[in-house]
């Protein structure tokens, strides 16, 4: 009889790996930098948007 060591891996073992592959959290510090940098690019794009208009004028 073969010790199930050797050939096919256990059940549990697939299952833990399948628990390891699932998301991770992200940090929030990640989110409220990503959200600042949203904001910045949109009152940037606003901003550069009247400064066009001013200088067409």
């Amino acid at each position: 009889m073969e010790s199930p060591a050797q050939g096919n891996p256990a059940v549990s073992t697939s299952n833990s790996t399948s628990a390891i592959v699932r998301h991770q959290k992200t940090p929030r510090s990640l989110w409220i930098l990503t959200a600042y940098g949203i904001s910045g690019l949109a009152l940037f794009g606003v901003l550069a948007y009247y400064f066009a208009s001013y200088l067409a004028r």
